[in-house]
């Protein structure tokens, strides 16, 4: 409680520098809401923490609403209404309980955007430092009794016009673009049977650069509301480097920049899995089998290649389009798999962690080996409304070397920035980084809202058989609304890198 009165009071000495208003946040609001039964998964979990906490509660039955430009709110807000549009500050989270959240240019919210039963459609000039967050399938009916509104869980189902149907805009996937496919534009049906137990999806998927269309078919068969069998079996281009940035962040960069942070190989896959969803007071656990088979061949952009993806940046050199991929042993790789998904949210602590284990039985060369990759991240508050953020990715391979198409890279843009571009790789990979945010609440800028303060810590390596001695990266990262300068030097060379970016980008 004295943290968040000193962040009141932090808010009060904002305004006399920016004029705006202040929506205080309260311990309970008029009407009260409770969460009288949660359901499954996370969403009756967050409100349930949220409802705990300061916040506001706004309520339209039938309508929209609205959070004003110019207007600050000190901690959560959570909406009831079908729609609501947010282009305030908010020093919490913001959420819509059977809506769609609408995101305007100069919306800053420290913590997240959360639409359960609807969507969170973004603007470019919206800041969510927490990610946002979509729950469709889950909503909650709300009973009003005197001033209190219960709110009771309430699946939403998804009405099939019929066993074949066509997804998104007309069958049309997302479309990504990169420095091997050029533009990637997958199109196919959707088909339901067993009143929607059972799903299959056939795409083809059409690559402008390399002039392909390639077939794949993936399934889902739902045993129980716990319990999915997942399968697939396509053509595709794949990456172990895509946990550096979305494939929607890679797509811009590549087009806008020419800085496609990913190594690529061709491969014809195969993938069977089993996961059984566990749900507890505060975690939901998954652990998951499967198998894997893939035959695999090196793809370009080849030494004498001239022609590439267009890109705005018009790179054209090795760190641009015409960058090569490392060659990958063609050949079958078959293996189990096995791992756990790990979800962890209490109050302001959030946690995920996903393990794979990768246990081959086929593979091009002789010998035995088994990969582990790991991907964690963890943010909690801390002092007043500053907050921290840990995140990890790792790939350990015990045994013989792994085939090259098993080896992970790190290096410039998205890791560790002194360094050039995947410089660094193998089958033994480390990258941890380190954040402390700090937001300059004093500083209200008209429609970009107020800058965030980060001190920045990143460490890691990668090596063939053995990790080397890592490199670290140390710096300051400022972020203003949309854009983001960042300065970081390695302590020990003595290289520095400094930069402006989207700060869409990691």
């Amino acid at each position: 409680m004295r943290q968040w009165r000193a962040g009141a009071l932090a808010l009060t000495a904002a305004l006399s520098i920016s004029g705006a208003p202040i929506v205080a946040a309260r311990a309970q609001s008029r009407p009260a809401v409770v969460v009288r039964e949660l359901g499954p998964g996370r969403p009756g979990r967050i409100l349930r923490a949220a409802l705990a906490t300061p916040h506001v509660a706004l309520v339209h039955d039938s309508g929209a609403v609205a959070l004003r430009r110019d207007t600050l709110y000190s901690g959560t807000v959570i909406v009831l209404a079908p729609r609501a549009t947010v282009a305030s500050s908010v020093r919490g989270d913001v959420i819509v309980v059977g809506g769609d959240l609408f995101l305007h240019p100069g919306a800053v919210v420290d913590g997240r955007a959360i639409a359960i039963g609807g969507g969170v459609y973004n603007s470019t000039l919206a800041v969510v430092h927490g990610g946002q967050h979509s729950y469709r399938d889950h909503s909650f009916a709300a009973n009003r009794v005197a001033d209190t509104i219960a709110l009771s869980y309430r699946p939403i189902q998804v009405h099939v016009p019929g066993p074949l149907y066509l997804p998104g805009v007309l069958g049309l996937g997302l479309p990504t673009y990169d420095r091997v496919n050029g533009l990637a534009v997958p199109w196919g049906p959707g088909v339901s049977l067993d009143t929607g137990r059972v799903e299959l999806a056939p795409t083809a998927t059409y690559r402008s650069h390399l002039g392909d269309i390639d077939p794949a078919i993936s399934a889902a068969i739902g045993v129980g509301r716990r319990i999915t069998l997942t399968g697939s079996a396509r053509r595709g281009t794949f990456t172990n480097d895509a946990w550096i940035r979305t494939d929607p962040q890679n797509t811009i960069s590549s087009f806008l920049a020419a800085d496609d942070t990913r190594n690529y190989y061709r491969a014809d896959r195969i993938e069977v899995r089993v996961g059984r969803l566990s749900e507890f007071e505060f975690v939901d656990v998954e652990p998951f089998l499967g198998v894997l088979s893939e035959f695999a061949w090196s793809t370009g952009p080849q030494a004498l290649d001239a022609r590439t993806p267009y890109s705005l940046a018009e790179e054209r050199d090795s760190l641009g389009m015409l960058r090569r991929n490392p060659e990958v042993r063609r050949g079958r790789i078959s293996s189990a798999v096995a791992g756990l998904l790990t979800r962890w949210e209490a109050g302001d602590l959030t946690a995920n962690l996903l393990v794979t284990e990768e246990l081959p039985f086929q593979k091009p060369a002789k010998g035995r080996f088994a990969q582990t990759t790991l991907d964690g991240e963890i943010a909690f508050d801390a002092f007043l409304d500053h907050r921290f953020q840990f995140f990890a990715h790792a790939v350990l391979t015990a045994g013989d070397s792994a085939p090259p198409q098993r080896f992970a890279y790190l290096g410039g843009k998205g890791t560790l920035l002194t360094l050039p571009l995947l410089s660094l790789g193998g089958d033994q990979l480390l990258f941890v980084e380190s954040r402390y945010a700090i937001p300059i609440n004093r500083l209200v800028i008209p429609v970009l809202g107020y800058p965030t303060f980060t001190l920045r810590h990143l460490a890691g390596g990668a090596g063939r058989s053995r990790l080397p001695t890592l490199v670290q990266n140390v710096g300051v990262r400022l972020t203003i609304s949309i854009l983001r300068a960042d300065f970081v030097i390695d302590p020990e060379t003595r290289d520095t890198d400094f930069g402006v970016t989207f700060s869409v980008f990691r």
